[in-house]
């Protein structure tokens, strides 16, 4: 697939510059049981209506910036971090910028690599899996639900149908690094504890191809203030004991670790 894919497309930015949302020097909570120095970028080809950075996903909240002005603040806090993380939005939609921070990151710096993705540029992943220690991957529904996927993402089932394949293929991808981590949202009248399941079980044909470790996360909804859809801004969380029992059912068909991620209760291994 050529980065240039219209519906997979890249944003017209050169190796020199991206555009982001901002940063964090230091974070404890985008990868398990590391800090990062963790960097926000803009645009996402997903339209999640739940997204807690829906704006910045639309473009809504963004600057252009030069890597050197990034590569600053990571050298700056590369004595307190031990990974480099970059989420969204959806990182490999910059594939250009992303390339060149991972891996002056890690070979000028020392510090281990790590992006979050929604799946949807296997492409992408594959180039980048060489100078990648850690991916956090959105699995988003049952990936043999077309309907359900379609409406977690906000994309008609046309689209849901093209991109399903492309994840799959980025989960096989993010088999080669030596961190993977699954991920699902449980959001409500969207992700229940069965949707949880019927994840698990597709999950489980993938992780004897793991070439490192791989867990699986059950996260939490919560209604943010910068969600632009209303309705989920203004939704209740998921209760924490849903997700820890969802969380326990993963974990009794899947032989890896399995956590749940909670504001009640943090991160917290099954």
């Amino acid at each position: 697939m050529p980065l240039n894919n219209k519906l997979f497309s890249q944003i017209p930015v050169s190796e020199e510059y991206i555009y982001i949302a901002g940063w964090k020097e230091v974070s404890l909570v985008d990868v398990i049981d590391h800090s990062s120095f963790t960097l926000w970028t803009s645009y996402c080809n997903f339209n999640c209506p739940w997204c807690s950075n829906s704006a910045l996903a639309k473009g809504l909240e963004r600057k252009r910036v030069h890597v050197k002005e990034i590569i600053s603040a990571v050298k700056n806090a590369a004595d307190f971090v031990d990974f480099f993380h970059v989420t969204g939005g959806e990182p490999t939609l910059q594939y250009r910028p992303l390339a060149y921070l991972l891996r002056y990151s890690r070979e000028k710096l020392g510090l281990r690599t790590s992006i979050a993705t929604n799946g949807s540029n296997p492409y992408v992943i594959s180039k980048l899996t060489s100078i990648l220690d850690h991916v956090a991957l959105d699995v988003k529904a049952p990936l043999n639900d077309i309907g359900k996927y379609s409406k977690v993402i906000g994309l008609p089932e046309s689209l849901t149908k093209l991109f399903i394949p492309r994840i799959v293929e980025s989960i096989e991808a993010s088999m080669k690094t030596s961190f993977l981590e699954l991920r699902t949202t449980m959001v409500p009248d969207l992700i229940d504890v069965e949707d949880i399941r019927k994840i698990a079980v597709i999950l489980k044909k993938f992780i004897s191809k793991a070439k490192g470790r791989v867990v699986f996360v059950i996260q939490q909804f919560i209604p943010y203030e910068k969600i632009l859809n209303e309705k989920y801004r203004e939704m209740k969380r998921t209760e924490p004991e849903k997700v820890i029992e969802a969380a326990e059912v993963a974990a009794e068909i899947l032989p890896i670790q399995v956590y749940c991620r909670t504001l009640e209760f943090g991160t917290k291994q099954i």
